[in-house]
């Protein structure tokens, strides 16, 4: 399979009735209509596995998910995790048990991890079952959906 023939794909991870755990697919929703049919963007739980498989034979990811990093609620970090492994930043880094890190060291582990595997990872406030989401989090949505195409339009001018 050439380059060119290989997906891109967005991951919104998350879960949209978990507070600030809605991040990823809401960002994935704001992305649909504004991205070429050329870019997959889909929405995932962020089980393990199934990660592994949206990664897998894609050319580029692009993971957006709600975080625990000891930042301000809303703060923004982007990760290279084709280069290095995720940091192992205070506590969790994701709101999964397992996920995120573990599905990208799998596909990695597993000569599976795409070429470009970018991580949007915003700090969340609050999980919260039946919560929309929270106030820092919902000024920041916009934020990274533009960061988030701003990279994908950055990565194909390079390539």
């Amino acid at each position: 399979m050439s380059d060119a023939s290989r997906p891109i794909r967005v991951i919104g991870i998350g879960n949209r009735d978990r507070g600030d755990d809605a991040l990823g697919p809401l960002v994935a929703d704001a992305l649909v209509e504004r991205l070429p049919e050329t870019v997959d963007v889909v929405e995932h739980s962020g089980e393990v596995a199934g990660l592994v498989d949206l990664m897998t034979g894609a050319r580029a990811v692009y993971l957006v998910d709600a975080a625990v990093m000891g930042l301000e609620p809303g703060n923004l970090r982007v990760f290279d995790a084709s280069a290095v492994p995720l940091p192992a930043l205070g506590g969790a880094f994701s709101s999964h048990a397992l996920g995120l890190s573990e599905a990208i060291e799998l596909a990695r582990a597993l000569d599976s991890l795409p070429p470009v595997c970018q991580v949007f990872a915003v700090e969340a406030a609050s999980f919260g079952a039946g919560e929309g989401l929270s106030p820092p989090l919902e000024d920041t949505l916009p934020r990274v959906t533009q960061a988030v195409m701003d990279r994908i339009r950055q990565e194909n001018e390079d390539a």
